[in-house]
């Protein structure tokens, strides 16, 4: 591992390497998931770039890390802990809701990866610091999008008011029709009554 300055910051290294790695799992998962619960519309393609970015940063991250001798260990609980909740959790909230907190889990990598940098900066991991620098540049842009999209659901809730006003006046027309038929029909049964 790179020599650092004290037990401290290989500590508080090591655990933002996880969380980062944990984040952008979970980034190239949230449009999978949100395309399942909501189709293939608008805020699930902001997802989708996120996730392309996700993919290709990790991997230069992992070369990065490796190039200056920096052990990482998956995190595989807590990878299995996030895993678990998205099974569970995710399934019983509403879409709207659930693009929430995969917009609420993208800023808070943002916030780890800035952490991460200022860490790096202090112990001089050049190359981390370039990563964060170019990490950062890319997807605050694209967390922006993807915020953008919130609007798509305020849309789709106006819709969703107008379509239910609509058919409530066209069950209500019909209801009126059918009184008006039956009112009718029992007019003509009585005037043939002898």
């Amino acid at each position: 591992m790179h020599a650092l300055h004290g037990p401290e910051s290989g500590r508080l290294l090591e655990k933002l390497i996880r969380e980062i790695l944990r984040a952008e799992t979970q980034a190239v998962e949230h449009p999978v998931r949100e395309r399942k619960r909501i189709g293939t519309v608008p805020p699930v393609a902001a997802l989708e770039e996120v996730a392309t970015h996700a993919t290709a940063m990790r991997a230069r991250f992992v070369e990065v890390l490796h190039a200056h001798e920096i052990v990482f260990h998956k995190g595989t609980l807590g990878a299995t802990l996030a895993t678990l909740r998205h099974l569970v959790v995710d399934r019983v909230i509403d879409a709207e809701r659930s693009y929430r907190t995969a917009l609420l889990d993208l800023r808070h990598g943002i916030d780890v990866v800035k952490l991460l940098r200022e860490v790096s900066r202090r112990v001089e991991l050049f190359g981390v610091i370039r990563w964060c620098d170019d990490w950062v540049g890319a997807r605050r842009t694209l967390v922006a999008r993807v915020e953008a999209q919130l609007a798509w659901f305020a849309e789709q809730e106006m819709i969703n008011a107008q379509r239910e006003r609509l058919v409530a006046e066209a069950v209500a027309e019909i209801d009126q029709e059918d009184r008006v038929e039956s009112s009718a029909s029992r007019e003509w049964h009585t005037d043939r009554i002898p």
